[in-house]
């Protein structure tokens, strides 16, 4: 029996390797959980959500696996239904930039004790990067994937003994990302940026409040992408 994932999903599973026991948080139907079990990548898991529907939705997929013995299901916001030494890592995938640094803003002690971070913004990634270098959080990897036309971002860090220092295009474009040879993907993404960003400027009148931005923005997409 197989539990197939998104590639999103997927890439935030491998990402894991080799830790054997997780924490999903937002685990909506518990797919990454079930998957890491099935597929003997991971060895126990805490499936846990703040919303009853989900957590049931979890409940439903976990016991059609007939996993209920190895992931546990927890109601709750954020980290906080984690004790210290519980699990080796955390997955927080499929939310807001600002939402994942709120989740771990919580409980900052906790968030350093996990030995990794497999965190995945649908937005503000910039925001959620920013975050972990003030915190001392390395990024030690980081993914990008295009699934179902839409393109996501996978950031995996985790507590450095060293203070963190990144600069405006590491925090915009990933550390690591940026520094990537020939990733089509990454580079079809800030290209689509681009190209949007000329048409508006072309549209707006010369002395709009928003050119001063935006051709600051192009500056560092021009830089990202070797133009």
């Amino acid at each position: 029996m197989n539990c197939e994932l998104s590639l999103r999903l997927q890439t935030c599973l491998d990402a894991l390797h080799p830790l054997q026991s997780i924490a999903d948080i937002g685990t909506d139907h518990a797919y990454l959980p079930c998957a890491g079990l099935l597929r003997g990548q991971l060895k126990r898991a805490i499936a846990a959500d703040v919303g009853v529907g989900p957590l049931e939705a979890a409940k439903a997929t976990i016991s059609k696996y007939n996993l209920d013995d190895l992931i546990e299901t927890r109601l709750g916001s954020g980290l906080s239904v984690i004790k210290p030494g519980e699990v080796e890592g955390v997955v927080i995938a499929g939310m807001g930039g600002k939402l994942i640094t709120s989740i771990l803003e919580a409980d900052i002690p906790l968030a350093k004790s996990f030995n990794r971070l497999i965190l995945q913004p649908n937005l503000d990634a910039n925001v959620l990067r920013t975050f972990l270098m003030k915190n001392q959080f390395e990024i030690v990897d980081e993914k990008i994937v295009l699934d179902e036309k839409k393109f996501y971002e996978i950031i995996v860090a985790q507590q450095s003994q060293t203070p963190v220092v990144y600069n405006e295009l590491d925090l915009e474009f990933g550390p690591v990302l940026r520094r990537q040879s020939s990733c089509k993907v990454f580079e079809e993404r800030w290209q689509k940026e681009y190209d949007k960003n000329n048409q508006i400027i072309n549209q707006l009148p010369a002395h709009h409040p928003r050119i001063d931005a935006l051709n600051h923005r192009q500056s560092l997409l021009k830089e990202v992408l070797k133009k």
